[in-house]
């Protein structure tokens, strides 16, 4: 299908050439994520930003992919003078191209990610933009659970929560809540298999691939599961909502 949208990339991670790919592919719309591993100051995250408004916005639109980009605090890349940040990013949710917040969320669930966590949220309820939530590979109950009663404790509207990494394992939660679920496609979580096969309990979802450089990962994984769900006879009604049209009514794309 033409007009896909992934959900969830990583743009300064991501090669020239994996956008041209994605393009012929059939992608028209990605979000770039925030991710600074071990960043240490303010001005790390700052000149990140710049980078994905710039160059990554720039390299997209060369090749007919229109970049919007989300702004905020990766728990694994917290500063230490992270309110800094918090302070700056309602400027940035003022700035063209830019949607909201993400990733943001929990790792380790620290006492220091769950501040840096809400604080980040109070700015998301404020300026009713969406947040893309990250869900970490262990504990995930847990720390979806505590997640979620940070987000309702603030007052986040539900339906502009987008839950990653979304799992069998915590699809109820994300449903029970209202949030919307990411789905990250890759062979160690949410398979194309795996989707077909409960695509009903995850068709409020938004497809992505998380791409980044720093492990097995593939640009295309969005684009080759909505082919491996064609190809099994699932709904193309189904197909086109998580595919495309559910991202583009949760980020007003």
């Amino acid at each position: 299908m033409e007009g896909i949208v992934d959900s969830h990339t990583h743009v300064s991670l991501l090669p020239y050439e994996g956008l041209e790919n994605m393009a012929l592919a059939g992608v028209r719309k990605i979000i770039g994520c925030s991710v600074f591993f071990g960043a240490k100051h303010a001005e790390t995250l700052f000149d990140h930003f710049h980078q994905m408004l710039t160059l990554s916005v720039k390299n997209a639109a060369q090749n007919g992919i229109r970049l919007f980009v989300a702004v905020g605090i990766h728990p694994m890349g917290t500063p230490e003078d992270w309110p800094r940040v918090i302070d700056a990013l309602p400027n940035y949710l003022k700035m063209s191209n830019v949607i909201g917040l993400g990733e943001i969320g929990l790792h380790e669930g620290s006492r220091r990610e769950q501040d840096v966590l809400r604080e980040q949220l109070k700015v998301a309820r404020e300026y009713r933009v969406p947040v893309i939530v990250h869900t970490p590979p262990q504990d995930r109950v847990e720390i979806t659970n505590k997640t979620i009663e940070i987000a309702a404790a603030v007052g986040m509207e539900p339906g502009k929560v987008i839950i990653d990494h979304a799992n069998l394992d915590i699809i109820d939660l994300i449903e029970d809540f209202g949030a919307i679920p990411g789905l990250t496609i890759r062979r160690e979580g949410l398979t194309p298999h795996l989707l077909l096969n409960h695509l009903e309990r995850f068709q409020r979802g938004v497809l992505n691939s998380d791409y980044s450089n720093l492990k097995p990962n593939d640009p295309l994984s969005v684009p080759k599961a909505v082919r491996y769900l064609e190809l099994n006879g699932a709904p193309l009604e189904i197909i086109a909502r998580i595919a495309r049209y559910n991202a583009e009514e949760v980020f007003g794309i």
